[in-house]
């Protein structure tokens, strides 16, 4: 029976979560027929809101150029990380919030799996803020596994 290609999309942000979810992909989920799809989205920084607001045009072209060049930087790191596995696929990056940004790529790209990092917040924090994690497993219109980093186990010990 022959394998089809499945359009993997796993969600980058540069933690060692979504490293760990990286690894996790190459050591328990790959398959040779994969299209990988490594996404990325930069969320504007504080600063860019606050020269926004005090309409400082200069340090706005200032924080977005850094954030172009920021953009390439990761583009190029990640476009290398596939090489080196010797995986195919592409890299996507973009600005705006990482987890409506992973869920439009996956229907526009037709991702047959999302995988992503999970960076282990209390529930207090994760109540306020959310994550993204939690955004695209409740978002997701494909499987999305979420690869919950060693270390997260002792926090939640902790926790009890």
């Amino acid at each position: 029976m022959e394998t089809k290609e499945r359009k993997v999309m796993i969600a980058m942000d540069g933690s060692v979560h979504a490293e760990f979810a990286f690894d996790w992909y190459l050591n328990s989920f790959r398959s040779p027929q994969d299209l990988v799809l490594l996404i990325h989205c930069i969320e504007r920084h504080d600063k860019f809101h606050a020269a926004l607001g005090s309409a400082d045009v200069k340090m706005v072209c200032e924080i977005l150029a850094q954030e172009e060049k920021e953009e390439a930087n990761l583009k190029k790191q990640l476009e290398k990380k596939l090489i080196v596995n010797k995986l195919t696929g592409t890299v996507k990056t973009g600005v705006g919030n990482p987890g409506e940004m992973v869920i439009s790529t996956a229907k526009k790209e037709h991702a047959d799996v999302i995988i992503c990092g999970c960076r282990g917040l209390g529930k207090l924090r994760r109540t306020f803020t959310g994550t993204v994690s939690d955004y695209i497993v409740h978002h997701s219109h494909v499987p999305v596994v979420v690869c919950r980093h060693h270390s997260h186990k002792d926090e939640i010990q902790h926790q009890k």
